[in-house]
C-alpha cells in the first residue's frame, strides 16, 4: 500500500514539474542538419594478404572458381528438450500433469509421437470368418 502511494504522488510530482516548464519557443533552436553517413566499405582488399600464394594458385586454377556458391557442413548437437518427454497416458493423468504443467498443458491435446504404436501394426488384414464353402 506503501508503495502504491508513494509511486501515485512521485507521478504527480513529475507531472507538475513538466507542466510547470516553460515551453521553448521553435524558433530558438535552429533545425538540425541531416548527419551525412559514411558509406559502407565492402571491398575486401588485397586477397593476396590473407591467402598463402599456394592457396591463392590452387583456388584460381580450380575448375570451379566462377561458382558463387558457399558450403557450410556442421553436426549440431541435439540438446534434450521438455517437450520431448512423454506425457502420462491414461484418462485422468494428463489432466493432473496439465495442472502440475500449465506452460506445456497445450500438450495434451496433441497426440504423442514419442509414445510407440499400441500393439503390432496391422500389415495383413485378419482373415474374413465364413461357416461354409
Amino acid at each position: 500500500m506503501k508503495r502504491h502511494v508513494g509511486l501515485g504522488i512521485t507521478l504527480i510530482v513529475c507531472a507538475a514539474a513538466e507542466a510547470a516548464e516553460p515551453a521553448a519557443p521553435a524558433a530558438a533552436t535552429p533545425p538540425a542538419k541531416p548527419v551525412l553517413a559514411k558509406p559502407l566499405e565492402l571491398r575486401i582488399g588485397e586477397v593476396r594478404k590473407y591467402m598463402p600464394p599456394d592457396e591463392y594458385r590452387a583456388v584460381i586454377g580450380a575448375p570451379d572458381a566462377d561458382k558463387n556458391t558457399v558450403v557450410v557442413e556442421a553436426q549440431r548437437e541435439l540438446l534434450p528438450v521438455k517437450y520431448e518427454k512423454p506425457i502420462p497416458v491414461g484418462p485422468l493423468m494428463p489432466v493432473f500433469w496439465a495442472l502440475m504443467n500449465p506452460a506445456n498443458s497445450w500438450r495434451i491435446l496433441l497426440p504423442d509421437l514419442n509414445r510407440p504404436p499400441d500393439g503390432p501394426p496391422d500389415v495383413v488384414p485378419p482373415p474374413v470368418f465364413r461357416w461354409g464353402p
